[in-house]
């Protein structure tokens, strides 16, 4: 079969969402049926939008596949790593639905390169997705890069799908990579004794127990409970069994660097803030500004986060809560090396200790991250 080239299967697509519209570009021959009431979506609007940006393939019947791009992580390729995960997100929820573009393959084929934090989010996207459709997919790894196989087995991303075959490696000395993967903890609200799972599990790779891991567990726990909290308030839109969060960790045995990453798919930080015990500090965090960083400030998320983690967090009264964020900054500080960055909505904070040298960088991005991403290495060398 003749490969279909990224030219053809753009023209097919908007092809497709003319024919939806009864839009012109059709023969005269072909009927014009009466789009739906909802022909102009979410899901039709975003593919409309971000056409251009997306590999994507679309069948006579609406279906699409979307293929990966080859590299994807939060760093140097953040705007196309968050478009294809929001793609998946907003298709998907067409997936039981008549007369939709719906998302029916997501394809890994031409990924090769891809961080713990995205693949982590990428991993609860699609379980969202399997839990949409009551667990029908069935991952196909034939054509999949080894290292990346190797990496989502590792993950455990397999043992979200009823219908994946188990996947081995016999030839362990042929592994060139340096780091380990913890297998993917997923939780609802309240499940904050999950986190005792993840410190067993990266006891394993590393090799010993974790110096000062009090800290991370405190961060941990505050993460958790602020999901139960603030991630999926009432009234949000979410249904129960929606309101996850997901963790995992990583080591890499050569740098010494310990990854810890959380994810929930909530509302995100920015949007829960002015609901939260801090809004009144916000507040007056914000008139210190000059007036024009004042009003630009309001609609930053970036500048939202800055503040939530650098505010004093002890404003609910309780001794036990309020120092998440501390925690995992100053586990970072006990290591003297190390990293927190926070990727919430548009925005992202990062508080970096270099050699003792500290720095704090903020930025906006178009496409936003739905949910929280918390990220935090440390290097374990005393």
């Amino acid at each position: 079969m003749k490969k279909i080239s990224k030219k053809e299967r753009l023209f097919d697509v908007k092809r497709g969402l003319m024919h939806r519209q009864g839009g012109k570009g059709l023969r005269s021959s072909e009927k014009k049926e009466a789009p739906d009431s909802d022909s102009k979506g979410i899901g039709e609007s975003w593919l409309h939008e971000n056409l251009n940006n997306l590999n994507i393939k679309v069948d006579k019947r609406n279906q699409i596949t979307l293929f990966l791009p080859e590299v994807m992580n939060f760093s140097n390729e953040y705007e196309a790593t968050a478009l294809n995960i929001n793609t998946i997100r907003i298709l998907a929820k067409n997936s039981n639905s008549k007369g939709h573009f719906k998302l029916v393959a997501v394809n890994f084929d031409q990924l090769y390169k891809i961080s713990t934090s995205a693949a982590l989010v990428l991993t609860a996207e699609l379980s969202k997705w399997d839990d949409e459709v009551r667990q029908r997919l069935c991952p196909v790894v034939g054509n999949w890069d080894k290292t990346i196989l190797r990496n989502f087995t590792e993950l455990g991303f397999f043992g979200l799908f009823r219908n994946s075959k188990v996947v081995e490696f016999s030839d362990e000395k042929n592994d060139t990579s340096n780091s380990r993967i913890v297998k993917y903890i997923k939780g609802r609200c309240g499940d904050s004794d999950k986190a005792r799972i993840l410190k067993e599990s990266i006891i394993d790779i590393v090799g010993e127990v974790v110096n000062k891991w009090m800290f991370l567990h405190g961060g941990l726990t505050e993460a958790i409970t602020n999901v139960g909290q603030h991630a999926y308030p009432s009234g949000s839109g979410f249904l129960e069994n929606e309101k996850n969060w997901y963790l995992t960790g990583a080591f890499n045995k050569v740098t010494k660097e310990l990854k810890i990453v959380f994810y929930d798919q909530g509302i995100g930080i920015p949007r829960s803030l002015p609901e939260s015990e801090i809004w009144e500090k916000i507040l007056m965090y914000f008139s210190r500004l000059p007036l024009t960083e004042r009003v630009a400030a309001r609609k930053k998320d970036e500048v939202l986060l800055k503040a939530a983690v650098e505010l004093d967090r002890t404003s609910t009264h309780e001794s036990d809560r309020g120092k998440g964020l501390q925690d995992l900054l100053e586990f970072i500080k006990q290591r003297n090396n190390g990293y927190l960055s926070i990727i919430s909505s548009r925005g992202l904070y990062k508080y970096e200790l270099v050699d003792g040298k500290e720095k704090v960088k903020t930025e906006h991005f178009n496409t936003a991250l739905r949910g929280t991403l918390i990220i935090w290495n440390a290097q374990l060398v005393d």
